[in-house]
């Protein structure tokens, strides 16, 4: 059994330390694990001097070719997607983006040939994004969302045998097509791939890919991965204190894990932000997925005196709401209701 990880990265992003952090993790709790890293030759060339204190905590590091002239974002899916051609026996693969909370070994006790987790602990008609999905779906001609699920690619088992093996050549393959049409995430290919095999997939419980950001809670105290990056959280700042950049850059400062970070690594799952709200409920979580909420955040970080004129303008109608509600609701319970 080998736990995998795929790195594509330059000196100049925080891939490296987010991995670096990652399997430091992973080896606190199983000192034992097979671990292996694989890679683009332009990755592996500048892994050295403060990007190679890894070194002692993987097995192996495998180095492929990729085709030239694309992208770094492109060569990483490039990667991810034709990983299962590049190692052999069972894996479970694991994003950069995680931090290990308890042994995994149970993995390879669980007879499946290949599983996931639904993303964001969701299914489509219930999903933050669900219809982007459909709609990305539709352009691209794939039909994966008719399942009413959608799977993350942020940890994934699979088994070594001809039919992963197969899988894993059409996730590719639909990845190479959505690629073509400007479609560079792998979610989804992966989930078309799944869908025209839906009888090799098994759906892993949701401990083994905690999405915290997005509805991942009920699944916290059992995690064995806790997945705290999601595309979504571009413009927020993550609530769990082992994602700080300043975490991160003093690893890339340094080449080290910082005391600070060991810390939190002895109890991640509590390692959240003193001042966090949880917030649930059908309204609520409507607005906060608008585009409304998203501009407002951008107001505040980019322009706060903008923000604060149309703060403004929200109290005052908040005022003014509040008052016809309470007019209204004098003539039928007393007004009680809205007083507060």
């Amino acid at each position: 059994m080998q736990y995998l990880y795929v790195l594509v990265s330059s000196p100049g992003d925080i891939y490296y330390e987010q991995f670096f952090l990652s399997v430091t993790s992973l080896k606190l709790l199983m000192p034992d694990a097979n671990v292996v890293l694989l890679c683009d030759s332009g990755t592996k060339e500048n892994l050295i001097k403060k990007r190679s204190g890894h070194e002692r905590l993987v097995s192996q590091t495998i180095a492929v070719n990729v085709p030239v002239g694309m992208s770094q974002v492109e060569i990483s899916r490039w990667v991810k997607t034709s990983m299962c051609r590049h190692v052999s026996g069972d894996f479970l693969f694991i994003d950069c983006d995680t931090i290990i909370t308890n042994d995994l070994s149970s993995i390879s006790k669980a007879e499946i040939k290949f599983g996931a987790c639904l993303d964001k602990h969701s299914m489509i008609d219930r999903h933050s994004k669900g219809n982007s999905i459909i709609e990305k779906d539709k352009q691209l001609g794939f039909t994966s969302y008719l399942s009413n699920r959608h799977i993350n690619s942020g940890v994934i088992f699979c088994a070594d045998t001809p039919e992963t093996h197969r899988l894993f050549d059409r996730w590719h393959e639909l990845w190479l097509f959505g690629n073509s049409k400007n479609t560079v995430r792998d979610q989804p290919s992966f989930n078309m791939a799944i869908y025209e095999n839906s009888a090799l997939f098994t759906e892993m419980d949701g401990t083994w890919n905690c999405q915290i950001s997005f509805n991942g809670l009920p699944f916290l105290s059992d995690s064995k991965i806790i997945h705290y990056f999601a595309s979504d959280l571009v413009q927020h700042k993550s609530p769990f204190l082992l994602a700080s950049d300043d975490i991160f850059r003093e690893i890339k400062e340094t080449g080290t894990i910082p005391d600070k970070a060991l810390g939190l690594l002895k109890n991640p799952r509590a390692a959240f932000a003193s001042e966090v709200r949880i917030v649930t409920g059908e309204n609520i979580l409507h607005v906060l997925n608008s585009n409304i909420f998203e501009t407002l955040l951008l107001l505040r970080q980019k322009t706060p005196s903008l923000f604060g004129v149309f703060n403004h303008l929200g109290f005052l109608g908040k005022k003014i709401t509040k008052s016809f509600l309470v007019r209204s609701s004098k003539k039928k319970d007393g007004g009680t209701k809205y007083y507060n």
